[in-house]
């Protein structure tokens, strides 16, 4: 059931969208199936609950901005771009979707989303109920994109994260002494869970693109339903959190069309590198959009896209022209 990056546009299809409020999804199907085996691979929630899979810091003074993985399930563990680790020195948030390799031990390029806090509170880290909202996310793709190109390194801008996480703690009243971000979920969880409670996803999705406001916010795409399911209460979370986060109200103008973010997507200029994990790390700059994600024997394991004000205006999409695309 899993998409290429090919001819997006055709595989892609779009259903009737469902709303919450300034909240509106569109879900995300594969036109057609692809003849493939699909991938046997754990969730991060679900490797940490196994007890043979932890994450640590790289040494005991630690690194900010790099994590250890140690993965003895006997399976490869998908983690996200955007998921939050909690515990250790600080809280992190992974710099880009990974696939570890079973039974070795990885280094995993992360962000510090706790900037007040570098003592240890737990030897390891603990799984989270969040990913960073979208906002955060498409501002640490822009960065990560940027360092892969000139130095080929998975590295974000930690001075704009911390500035992103102060910014969104003021703008939602919240405080945490740490300036932790999971303090801006947990104060506003009841708020959350009502905006989100009716949405459930459905049998076959792959993914959403998401508008706030009747603008485009984000996409995410998976390579297989149950992958979705399962990541579907924090992933919504996260979307409402950006609306919570977003000023004004609902309107019927302008009108969303996700057609266009779709075929924006199969117009882009694509580049590719080497994951830490296996398969190739994807990036994607087109008319209006940026994006991220993780290829795995030419299969979109994840792919992650956002508006890009500095390009194109929000809601305003047009019709994109051919770019060359570099998949090698």
């Amino acid at each position: 059931m899993a998409i290429t990056i090919n001819d997006f546009t055709a595989q892609v299809k779009i259903k009737e969208p469902r709303t919450s409020g300034k909240l509106t999804l569109f879900p995300l199907f594969a036109e057609k199936s692809l003849d493939r085996d699909q991938l046997n691979y754990l969730l991060l929630e679900e490797a940490l609950d196994s007890g043979s899979f932890e994450i640590g810091e790289v040494s005991e003074s630690g690194d900010v901005n790099t994590v250890i993985i140690a993965n003895m399930t006997g399976k490869p563990v998908l983690i996200l771009d955007g998921e939050e680790i909690l515990g250790a020195k600080q809280n992190r948030m992974v710099n880009a979707t990974i696939l570890v390799a079973a039974d070795q031990k990885t280094e995993v390029p992360v962000s510090c989303v706790e900037r007040g806090r570098w003592h240890y509170n737990t030897d390891k880290f603990a799984k989270s109920d969040a990913f960073g909202y979208s906002t955060l996310r498409k501002q640490k793709a822009q960065q990560v994109s940027f360092n892969l190109e000139a130095e080929q390194r998975f590295d974000a801008d930690q001075g704009e994260i911390w500035a992103e996480i102060d910014r969104t703690h003021a703008r939602m009243g919240t405080h945490s002494p740490t300036g932790a971000l999971h303090e801006t979920y947990m104060q506003h969880d009841e708020e959350l869970n009502k905006m989100v409670e009716d949405l459930q996803p459905l049998a076959g999705q792959l993914g959403m693109a998401v508008y706030i406001n009747n603008r485009f916010v984000c996409l995410d795409l998976f390579d297989q339903p149950a992958t979705l399911e399962k990541l579907w209460p924090r992933l919504l979370k996260s979307y409402a959190v950006e609306a919570l986060n977003t000023p004004g109200r609902e309107s019927s103008k302008p009108k969303p069309e996700p057609a266009k973010i779709v075929e924006a997507i199969d117009k882009s200029k694509y580049l590719t590198y080497p994951s830490v994990g296996h398969g190739q790390d994807l990036r994607l700059n087109g008319p209006g959009i940026i994006g991220a994600g993780l290829i795995v024997e030419e299969q979109i394991v994840h792919l992650s896209v956002f508006s890009d004000l500095q390009n194109e205006r929000q809601g305003d999409i047009g019709t994109p022209h051919r770019r060359k695309r570099n998949l090698g």
